[in-house]
């Protein structure tokens, strides 16, 4: 072959794709009644969908009412802690609450959801993604946020602050009630959570500074009766030596134990009275924290067991006050010990009471879904552009079954 009619042969190379194109928007334009009859049937049949099964958005925001888990400050100088929840804490409540087997738990309990809502919340805990889907925690600072105050921010302001929370339904009062019930079943994990860690471990953590202070008194005592002792000796020695022992002593020394002996007899008779006192003191101060800690035992071991008997958070928040009544039916409210124990167990539930149950509630929402969740636009668009889609790889699919049949006949 000549160079010309290579040139000729490429040439025609633009002109036969040209071809093949007009020939394609050709075939194209013949099957113009399928192509829109199908993109058509697509989108009437996505509008029909959307008003044979409706869905409903329901969205609300659950807020943690303060720091969770409810601190004690120890004076007025201890700094506020700051509200919610921290991450690491969350993360792990939220293991807990993304297991089907609590959530089914709760819900038989409650009896909120009918049967067919019911299934659609338990095949939404066994999908991957679990309720991660409808629960959403948020933060005091936006990622924007955060890159904007960079310098001021702090690491107690990346606690979990609140939920957002959102479901779908086939009703609006359906959605309503799931968003209100997930609401209800976080919290009340989060404090059966709380509960089971402080209560499981508050038996022994009291028992063994019971036996603490048992040693303390043990060895207070012993204190005792070394002064007491050492008293007695002095007292003595004062006897025996009358006349120098009233002298008064005009050397001034350093107190401690290596020179505490050149003082005089009744300069240390007087020291020995004074760690005697102090002794007797210690006694009585261990006495009194060992009386509170039995009272405080026994209501903690009643507690442990009311939270061994239940897997309801709120159960046991709610259930905590006549457990302290039981406990001190019978006691002497008179003695300022027991009740200052009785006034303290009131104070940590009532503060647990203000927290988890009163304080920590949708702000916003559930609401009660006005419209479709799905626009009628967007779904009608998207049904409409799958039909079209779908006729030109049938009319395509036809055409080329066509040529190769008409190839294979030849």
């Amino acid at each position: 072959m000549d160079q010309s009619s290579q040139l000729r042969e490429k040439g025609n190379h633009p002109a036969d794709e040209s071809i093949n194109f007009n020939d394609f928007l050709a075939s194209l334009w013949h099957s113009r009644r399928i192509i829109l009859g199908i993109t058509i049937l697509s989108a009437t049949i996505g509008a029909a969908t959307v008003y044979a099964f409706p869905k409903y958005r329901s969205e609300g925001f659950f807020q943690f009412g303060g720091p969770i888990p409810v601190t004690v400050q120890k004076s007025v100088k201890d700094p506020e802690p700051n509200p919610g929840i921290s991450l690491a804490n969350y993360k792990r409540y939220a293991a807990a609450f993304n297991t089907s087997g609590r959530f089914i738990e709760f819900s038989e309990k409650n009896k909120t959801l009918d049967a067919k809502d019911f299934e659609k919340m338990r095949r939404v805990f066994s999908a991957r993604e679990g309720i991660s889907q409808m629960i959403e925690p948020v933060f005091p600072f936006t990622k924007l946020d955060a890159k904007e105050l960079a310098g001021e921010v702090k690491d107690g302001n990346n606690n979990v602050i609140g939920l957002r929370i959102s479901a779908i339904n086939d009703t609006p009062e359906g959605a309503q009630r799931m968003v209100a019930l997930m609401g209800r079943y976080t919290i009340d994990t989060i404090i059966y959570l709380i509960y089971s860690d402080n209560l499981r471990f508050k038996q022994t953590e009291i028992t063994t500074k019971i036996t603490k202070l048992d040693n303390d008194i043990i060895e207070e005592k012993e204190r005792l009766e070394k002064f007491k002792r050492k008293g007695g000796d002095l007292k003595q020695i004062v006897n025996r030596y009358p006349e120098p022992a009233s002298q008064p002593s005009r050397q001034i020394v350093t107190i401690n134990d290596d020179n505490a002996r050149y003082l005089s007899p009744v300069t240390q008779l007087m020291t020995s009275e004074v760690e005697i006192s102090e002794a007797n003191e210690a006694i009585l101060q261990a006495k009194t924290e060992q009386s509170k800690n039995v009272l405080l035992l026994e209501y903690y071991k009643k507690a442990k067991d009311l939270i061994d008997n239940t897997r309801s958070g709120e159960e046991v928040l709610r259930g905590l006050e006549p457990l302290k009544i039981e406990v001190f039916k019978g006691k002497n409210m008179d003695d300022e010990v027991i009740k200052q124990v009785y006034n303290s167990i009131t104070i940590d539930n009532q503060n647990a009471l203000n927290i988890y149950l009163e304080k920590s509630r949708f702000i916003a929402g559930p609401s009660l879904p006005e419209n479709r969740a799905d626009r009628l636009s967007h779904v009608v668009g998207k049904a409409a552009l799958f039909g079209l889609l779908l006729s030109l790889v049938f009319v395509i699919g036809r055409n080329w079954w066509r040529e190769n049949n008409l190839s294979l006949l030849k």
